[in-house]
């Protein structure tokens, strides 16, 4: 599959077409690329873009869309506006092929992913059944993330309840806290990694300025959860649930906030 894609790219590159271009005469060899995805993650994906530079730019290429999408710098054909829907989809989709890159296994990519539950399930309990199938097809990321929660939530019924598979119910008060640190969570670490992905490639230092103002108003307000949920007297064994989330999301965070800066 890994070789029709290069020989295609590698013929469209001779032709000099635009990347936009390529997208339009590859849509017949999305399929192939996509069960490569869900089949061929992490060390075996490496190893086919090493051995083909075609298919290795073509990734690169459904990469840049996915991230343009889920930023809103994308737009789809004609104009129209990106959907809610495609916007979380491409948004979770780069950020699954992130940590693949980084060589994650399913239990550390559900980890990873904590700050992507409440999108998740607004697409499971928003989304028609037909629109979720084109998305999943369309978003490989998307399809794993999803299909490793459900296999999750059944594993999780049999036995206590993990932070990353479920969250507790909350009080009014303190539930837009909760989801701003999860957006902004999930934001933080897809942006921090692009800008790590790409330097030394190209100038980034607009989109460390952007992230350095998420990253101070994501801690003010992740240094004040513990204490608005002590206020709105959230049981303590939500509270739990609560830090166990969020305190590894915080070190992630930080972490790569250090390596982007450390440069």
């Amino acid at each position: 599959m890994a070789a029709r894609i290069d020989a295609r790219m590698k013929q469209l590159e001779a032709l000099k077409l635009l990347e936009v271009e390529i997208l339009s005469q590859m849509a017949d060899f999305m399929p192939d690329f996509q069960h490569l995805m869900l089949n061929a993650a992490g060390p075996k994906m490496d190893a086919l873009c090493a051995e083909f530079a075609g298919f290795y730019r073509f990734s690169k290429i459904l990469e840049t869309l996915a991230a343009g999408i889920a930023t809103g710098k994308i737009k789809v054909p004609g104009g129209r506006t990106v959907s809610k829907e495609h916007k979380i989809a491409a948004a979770i989709d780069q950020r699954v092929r992130q940590l693949e890159a980084k060589g994650l296994g399913d239990a550390a990519l559900l980890e990873h992913m904590a700050s992507h539950i409440l999108d998740l399930q607004w697409l499971w309990s928003t989304v028609s059944d037909d629109k979720l199938a084109f998305l999943c097809r369309e978003y490989p990321g998307l399809y794993r993330y999803g299909r490793l929660m459900e296999v999750a939530a059944e594993i999780e019924n049999q036995k206590a309840k993990t932070a990353y598979g479920h969250l507790p119910v909350l009080p009014d008060s303190v539930k837009p806290t909760v989801v701003h640190l999860l957006t902004e969570g999930a934001t933080l670490e897809r942006g921090l990694q692009t800008i790590l992905d790409e330097q030394g490639r190209r100038d980034m230092w607009v989109e460390r300025e952007v992230m350095e103002g998420h990253y101070e108003h994501w801690f003010k307000q992740f240094g004040g959860l513990a204490d608005a949920l002590q206020a709105a007297n959230v049981p303590q064994a939500s509270q739990t649930i609560m830090k166990a989330l969020f305190e590894p999301i915080a070190q992630r965070i930080q972490q790569l906030h250090s390596q982007v800066f450390a440069s």
